[in-house]
């Protein structure tokens, strides 16, 4: 039996206690309470599955979210992202002061110090095969370099899939061949045979999903909103690119609940500020302290509520099922179109301005918070654009710096000092000032 890393079952212990303490009220209740519950044992399942593998000497495979998981689940592969585990469990170990260590470029993006110090570290187990990506920023191949540095690791097969520049059907066509050859280099490497049918099977899952998923969205999309914040676009983004198993029925229901408790919500008038001023735009990934480090503090102070972000936009076209072909081709689409990040960092500036656009008027945003996070260099370089786009439709904008994966980059305090004095400037006092 391979050896598991003990952090393995350290992981699957906070997620135990997650289930347990939110048990009782999602019997009782429902709702948001059972969203929470589910939440949890959905993330529960995937370190279960991990382990599992592992201890039975499985192939397992490092990959990147943008790499379309729905393969690795029909050839009946484990998979698993080496940050997503290290990420929501951050409050309960020393990640973020060990992150450090070792000489990776204090400037490059805290996901990519996090799974080079996981690798390092020995907390993730050493996978079978690896594939990468070298979108949607250059420090991928940095992280790639560096694992082949840590024992064990300097001879696992890798693979990187070549992301083209543009977003057209031939882009696409393009992406959709790079998945084909990634499917032979499984094959190779770990014995196991694409099921197309399982595919097809898999991929009519994605769709229903990202059907409740807009679903859900449609509802925030009302004033005022019926989850705190960030709260929707934290739940899809984890479960429908990361901790799942695509496929799963059970997460299909988790979107299909989701989105039937915020229409629920919503008809009953059940809001999180049922006296909402100011609804932001969150214009990035959530992070891992957004939602709940300074997302409390907005809703009882300001009764602000930040509504999306680029993690919970949800352009996803339908994936069309009829052939191996049509299936790739909507993969291919998928991941270098439409999930998040890799959307609006990849070519042009357009997309990223016009995702802010669109959901500025979708969602009746107020103003639009952009953290800068440290790792995003690519979209650090259209804070020039963005000022002109939003001054154009005259929308506050507030830019900070920040890593939005290590809160002692900008303290929460201070962040919440800078936007206090924002506010104050465009004339909104905290709640208790009124």
């Amino acid at each position: 039996m391979a050896e598991v890393p003990e952090r393995l079952y350290q992981y699957r212990a906070v997620f135990e206690g997650g289930v347990a303490q939110t048990a009782e009220p999602a019997a009782a209740v429902g709702g948001i309470p059972r969203l929470m519950h589910d939440n949890f044992a959905l993330a529960l399942k995937h370190v279960n599955l991990l382990i599992e593998t592992v201890e039975n000497d499985e192939p397992l495979v490092s990959e990147w979210y943008g790499n379309s998981c729905e393969i690795y689940a029909a050839m009946g592969l484990t998979h698993f992202c080496p940050v997503d585990l290290i990420i929501p469990t951050r409050p309960f170990f020393d990640t973020i002061e060990r992150m450090h260590e070792g000489n990776t470029p204090s400037d490059s993006c805290a996901l990519i110090q996090l799974a080079v110090w996981g690798a390092r570290a020995g907390i993730i187990p050493t996978p079978t095969v690896i594939t990468g990506m070298l979108e949607p920023c250059d420090a991928q191949s940095l992280m790639h370099e560096a694992w082949e540095t840590v024992p064990g690791w300097e001879n696992i097969p890798t693979i990187s899939l070549d992301p083209p520049y543009g977003y057209g059907d031939e882009d696409i066509k393009y992406f959709a061949d790079q998945l084909k050859r990634e499917i032979e280099f499984l094959e190779q490497h770990t014995g196991h045979t694409m099921d197309w049918d399982e595919l097809r099977r898999i991929c009519e899952e994605t769709n229903k999903i990202n059907a409740y998923w807009d679903d859900c969205n449609q509802i925030l999309m009302q004033k005022p909103s019926v989850f705190h914040s960030l709260q929707a676009a934290e739940w899809g983004w984890t479960q429908a690119l990361h901790v799942n198993w695509p496929g799963d029925p059970e997460v299909t229901e988790f979107f299909r609940n989701m989105a039937e408790t915020a229409a629920d919500l919503y008809e009953r008038g059940e809001f999180v500020c049922p006296d909402e001023r100011i609804r932001i735009l969150w214009a990035d990934l959530n992070g891992s302290w957004a939602e709940a480090e300074l997302g409390p503090w907005l809703e009882e102070t300001y009764g602000a509520v930040m509504v999306n972000s680029f993690a919970g936009r949800t352009p996803y076209s339908v994936i069309d099922t009829s052939t191996p072909e049509t299936m790739l081709y909507g993969l291919a689409r998928k991941g270098i179109n439409e999930v998040p990040m890799i959307r609006q960092a990849r070519g042009t500036v357009d997309t990223f301005c016009q995702d802010i656009r669109d959901m500025c008027r979708d969602y009746q945003i107020d103003c639009v918070f952009f953290p800068n996070h440290k790792g995003h260099k690519d979209q650090g370089g259209n804070i020039g654009y963005l000022k002109t786009l939003c001054r154009d439709m005259d929308m506050p904008l507030l830019t900070f710096a920040s890593d939005i994966f290590d809160p002692t980059y900008l303290p929460i305090d201070e962040l919440k000092r800078i936007i206090a004095n924002f506010f104050e400037t465009q004339g909104w006092k905290p709640l208790a000032a009124e």
